[in-house]
């Protein structure tokens, strides 16, 4: 049902009232006539007084709930259980029916959206410091077609090399295999013994004969 059926139908209901209250008066009116009372306009007045009050209470109790979404027919009665008392507690404690729902649905789409964004920037720096490293590889001069050229040519390239990487200086009698972010080199040991070890080429700062 939506809000346009909920008015049209508290729009009936009280002109059903009024209506009723009309025949009350009316009836009053000729049953008084008809037995010969005298009619007294000062209870007529307080009667009509009276009834106004509580059906005037009813009525704003039952406007404020439409316009907020709720069904017309309990505050109605809530109003003339509470004449006044009702509709002014409502005016200012009842929220639009589903408002707070509708709140909380946006401030998760807002939340979700703000976690998809960070994630995106995340995405995006770890991306972009990928390719400072790959920039600073190629920059250097040492990588992976240099060192398989080197493999190639070992005939006439057969070492020793004096490399220099992270600051420290070893001997490489041997390059092993060139991989794509590192080289595998057969390195002297201080006893004149060999071992195997990878060298990232963006740690690499020299590669000389010895």
């Amino acid at each position: 049902m939506d809000n346009a059926d909920v008015i049209d139908r508290f729009y009936t209901f009280c002109k059903g009232v009024w209506a009723s209250f009309l025949n009350l008066v009316s009836g009053y009116a000729d049953a008084t006539h008809k037995a010969e009372f005298d009619y007294d306009f000062g209870v007529a007045f307080m009667l009509a007084v009276i009834i106004l009050f509580f059906v005037g209470s009813a009525c704003w109790a039952a406007s404020i709930a439409t316009s907020r979404r709720y069904m017309a027919i309990p505050h109605f009665l809530l109003g003339l259980v509470l004449p006044w008392i009702y509709p002014l507690v409502i005016l200012f404690a009842l929220d639009i029916k589903g408002h707070k729902q509708m709140i909380r649905a946006a401030e998760q789409e807002k939340q979700e959206k703000e976690r998809a964004e960070a994630e995106r920037q995340r995405n995006i720096a770890i991306n972009t410091e990928g390719q400072a490293e790959q920039e600073v590889v190629d920059d250097n001069g040492f990588n992976q077609a240099r060192f398989t050229a080197i493999i190639r040519n070992s005939d006439s390239e057969p070492g020793p090399w004096k490399v220099v990487f992270s600051g420290n200086e070893m001997i490489v009698t041997k390059v092993l295999e060139a991989l794509p972010e590192l080289v595998s080199v057969e390195v002297k040991g201080d006893e004149g013994k060999t071992f195997t070890m990878r060298i990232p080429y963006a740690k690499m700062e020299s590669w000389d004969n010895a």
